[in-house]
């Protein structure tokens, strides 16, 4: 009997244990399943094709319309900062520059006799030319009171006393402009004149800063230690202001700039770490960080098999800066890993 009794509880034990299979099993599995999906959907690390590319590229541009005269580097040349690159024909500048000077030469030594007051001998000139247009006017004065008594007593013509007014007319205004110039050079100029000269000369010493200012940018120098990537003009070849030269860039100073897809935006941040390699140097790993997020997506035409073919995607630029740059030259083409 007892071993019937036994025999019945195991069998119970076996058919719940059987049931609680039945019923949590497809869900543990289930589980496990997806686990593992995920683990291999999900890659452990992102990563983006980036390009190498230099911090500081200039592009040199003309800031005078004229002639070039000398283009000294050459494509593929190195330079360093304060080198000539390019100079003009300066002819009509040095030319402007000259007047320049000459005019402020003139204002100067107008301004610095006025500043001085008349001299004791131009006074003494003015007065005797005064002295001398007194003595005018007297006889003039006379010769006129003479034919005015024979005309009253019809012993001289009426053209003649006419003649004798207008000698007299002449003399006095004569007089009175050289008793004003007496007058004048013993005062001395006016302070309004001695402002107006001061004008003059501030007016020349500013056109002749303008034209040493324009004579500048008649000499284009490096403002950086590069090498010449670009030369679009030479020598002999007339440009308008603003024209494209050459193009310098800094190979000193170089960074990578990755573009991530629309999937991983957001993903990056300043300062994660990143490991970056390139097909032109296979197992050579070098190590940096992310220092800038672009906040902006923007669009990008990518190009399939077909070359008649594209597609737009959205991408995230993302700048990088490595501690070893040893090896890679700009342009190059990297692979980007942004670790965790």
């Amino acid at each position: 009997m007892k071993t019937k009794r036994a025999s019945f509880v195991i069998i119970v034990i076996l058919v719940l244990v059987a049931a609680g299979l039945a019923l949590l099993g497809p869900s543990l599995v289930q589980k496990e399943t997806g686990n593992l999906v995920n683990k291999q959907l999900k890659p452990p690390h992102i990563t983006a094709r980036g390009i190498v590319e230099t911090e500081n590229d200039v592009e040199i541009s003309s800031r005078v319309s004229g002639l070039i005269t000398k283009v000294k580097p050459k494509k593929g040349d190195v330079v360093a900062k304060g080198d000539t690159l390019v100079e003009f024909d300066k002819s009509k500048i040095l030319s402007r520059l000259s007047m320049a000077k000459a005019s402020l030469a003139e204002a100067q030594a107008q301004l610095k006799e006025l500043e001085a007051g008349s001299r004791s001998e131009d006074i003494q000139i003015a007065k005797n030319k005064m002295d001398r247009a007194q003595s005018i006017l007297d006889r003039a004065k006379t010769d006129y009171e003479r034919q005015k008594r024979l005309f009253d007593s019809k012993a001289t013509t009426f053209v003649d006393l006419e003649r004798a007014e207008e000698k007299l007319r002449v003399a006095s205004e004569e007089h009175n402009e050289s008793k004003a110039a007496y007058e004048k050079s013993k005062k001395g100029p006016r302070p309004e004149e001695i402002e107006r000269a001061r004008a003059v000369v501030h007016r020349a010493s500013a056109e002749i800063a303008n034209n040493e200012a324009q004579l500048r940018d008649y000499t284009i120098k490096s403002p950086i230690d590069g090498f010449i990537v670009e030369k679009f003009k030479d020598s002999n070849e007339s440009v308008e202001a603003g024209t494209p030269i050459m193009i310098l860039i800094d190979t000193a100073h170089l960074r990578v700039t990755a573009e991530l897809e629309e999937t991983n935006v957001g993903s990056s941040f300043v300062g994660q770490p990143v490991e970056v390699t390139t097909d032109t140097y296979k197992g050579k790993i070098y190590r940096g960080k992310v220092t800038k997020v672009f906040a902006a997506v923007k669009r990008k035409s990518q190009r399939l098999f077909d070359p008649a073919s594209t597609f737009d995607i959205n991408t995230q630029e993302i700048h990088i800066s490595l501690d070893d740059y040893s090896g890679l030259k700009r342009g190059m083409t990297v692979t980007v890993k942004f670790l965790k």
